[in-house]
């Protein structure tokens, strides 16, 4: 039996075996009526042509020209309604107008009472989200590789998600007497849970041909894990690095209404409460400004980390 099965393997690998079979495919593709199938649904004739969706980028100068007249829209329907409204109410408008928040500007910059100001949002925002990034990543992976780690920790994690950076500042103050760990600590924890989440999701979808395949291979836990888990995952590392920024920037306002008398968050919360709207407009402009700049920051060096992808 084992012999008759050898020889029919045999002859089913001979050339002539092959060519005879290939002919037999053609020769049933060709006695296919076409006109007898369904129309597919993109039908030119009726519908038009299909175009492909384009996902790509545009060339660098095509979005920076179309992001600058974005700019200046926004800054002229801005400039318009501050004149409009004082028009409507037949005195001074409650929004300041484009040169009144660009003269304040011009008056803190030469005083420097701004550069103070923001030397301690950007002393804040670096020490918090620094340590974030020091503590997420091991616990994000601890937490994807374990599942009793994950299942202690993850309760914690969700609750804390979901929570704002507001509701726990009486506690932090009180917890750090008021001073500078208070601030740390409230920017660390929004920016920690941020980057957990994220890094932990993309442990999570390593793509599991890639871990069979390592498997095949005779690789151990420690070759998965270096080989293949934290490359798959690094992406994912620096994306998180970029979500993390906007949760120190956007949780530095809270934080630094713990006592303080310095910081751009503090600056724009005093004269947001005094009605001074133009400093408030201009404290939240710098804001996002330096937001901005960090964002480019690490998008920058996200692509010159992962060009391979």
């Amino acid at each position: 039996m084992a012999e008759e099965k050898k020889k029919s393997l045999k002859e089913k690998l001979t050339p002539a075996f092959i060519i005879k079979k290939r002919e037999e495919r053609e020769a049933a593709i060709a006695a296919v009526d076409l006109t007898r199938l369904s129309k597919p649904v993109n039908d030119v004739a009726t519908s038009g042509p299909k175009k492909m969706k384009d996902f790509s980028l545009w060339p660098g100068w095509k979005t920076a020209i179309v992001g600058l007249v974005g700019v200046i829209c926004v800054i002229a329907i801005w400039w318009l309604y501050s004149y409009i409204a004082v028009d409507v109410m037949g005195g001074k408008s409650w929004l300041s107008s484009p040169p009144e928040v660009v003269s304040k500007f011009i008056e803190m910059a030469s005083n420097g009472r701004l550069w103070q100001h923001l030397w301690y949002s950007v002393q804040r925002v670096l020490i918090g989200f620094l340590i974030a990034c020091v503590t997420s990543i091991p616990v994000a992976f601890l937490m994807a590789w374990y599942k009793p780690v994950r299942a202690f920790l993850d309760p914690f994690v969700q609750f804390l998600r979901c929570i704002p950076p507001l509701a726990y500042v009486p506690i932090v103050v009180a917890a750090f007497a008021g001073g500078e760990g208070a601030k740390y600590f409230i920017i660390w924890l929004a920016v920690f849970l941020t980057m957990t989440v994220t890094i932990y999701q993309g442990v999570r979808n390593v793509d599991l041909t890639l871990v069979k395949a390592a498997y095949t291979f005779g690789a151990k836990d420690r070759n998965l894990f270096l080989g293949v888990i934290v490359p798959s995952a690094f992406p994912f590392i620096l994306t998180a690095m970029r979500l993390g920024v906007g949760a120190a920037m956007t949780t530095l306002v809270a934080a630094e209404m713990s006592g303080t008398q310095f910081g751009l968050g503090f600056f724009i919360n005093n004269q947001g409460n005094n009605l001074r709207l133009d400093y408030c407009i201009m404290g939240i402009i710098v804001l996002g400004l330096f937001g901005i700049l960090l964002d480019k920051i690490l998008l920058i060096i996200e692509k010159r980390l992962t060009r391979w992808k």
